[in-house]
């Protein structure tokens, strides 16, 4: 699916050309963002990996809580298990093993509620940037802006990058109360 989409993009690329050369004499100009470069220095990224940061530490902190509990409770059965009668050890045996499947099942679930909280940030700033992206180039006049790493750009020259403007317009978009106005 990938390399039928490189090839796809290639191929318009090259096409691209002689189809706007013969419809206009205006230019080709084409630009390509780093996305992932825009989440980790947008200020709304940072703010994300920070929000998403604190909250598995606290996350963490619980987890450490239960894992320090069972293993007290593992050191317990191991030091008292010869003084244990059989069904007391039996029954001690069977907490533990109820508590470290709670343990698991925990982990699990934090895991699967940080992920579902990066997702949606990620959506979110996404969205935002869809928007900005497509205001610059209608402002701009860009025939096609491609995303780095998804269009598989292999070599590109950096006067062609706009990432730096993608962030400094999506730092100012957070920073106003409205949203982007296309200019007609």
């Amino acid at each position: 699916m990938a390399k039928w989409l490189v090839t796809v993009v290639v191929i318009m690329a090259l096409v691209m050309p002689l189809s706007v050369k013969a419809q206009s004499s205006t230019a080709v100009k084409i630009a390509y963002v780093d996305l992932q470069k825009v989440m980790m220095e947008s200020d709304k990224g940072k703010e994300a990996k920070k929000s998403l940061t604190e909250e598995a530490e606290k996350l963490k902190k619980t987890l450490t809580q239960r894992q320090d509990e069972l293993q007290k409770l593992k050191d317990s059965i191991e030091r008292q298990g010869a003084t244990m009668t059989p069904e007391t050890r039996a029954e001690k045996e069977k907490q533990y093993q109820t508590k470290l499947k709670d343990y698991q099942r925990i982990a699990g679930d934090y895991q699967t509620e940080l992920q579902q909280k990066d997702m949606e940030f990620t959506s979110k700033i996404l969205k935002d940037l869809e928007e900005i992206i497509k205001v610059m180039g209608d402002n701009d006049k860009y025939t096609m802006i491609l995303e780095k790493s998804q269009a598989g750009i292999l070599f590109a020259t950096p006067s062609i990058d706009i990432t730096g403007r993608v962030i400094a317009r999506y730092n100012d978009f957070l920073r106003k109360p409205t949203a982007p106005a296309k200019k007609k």
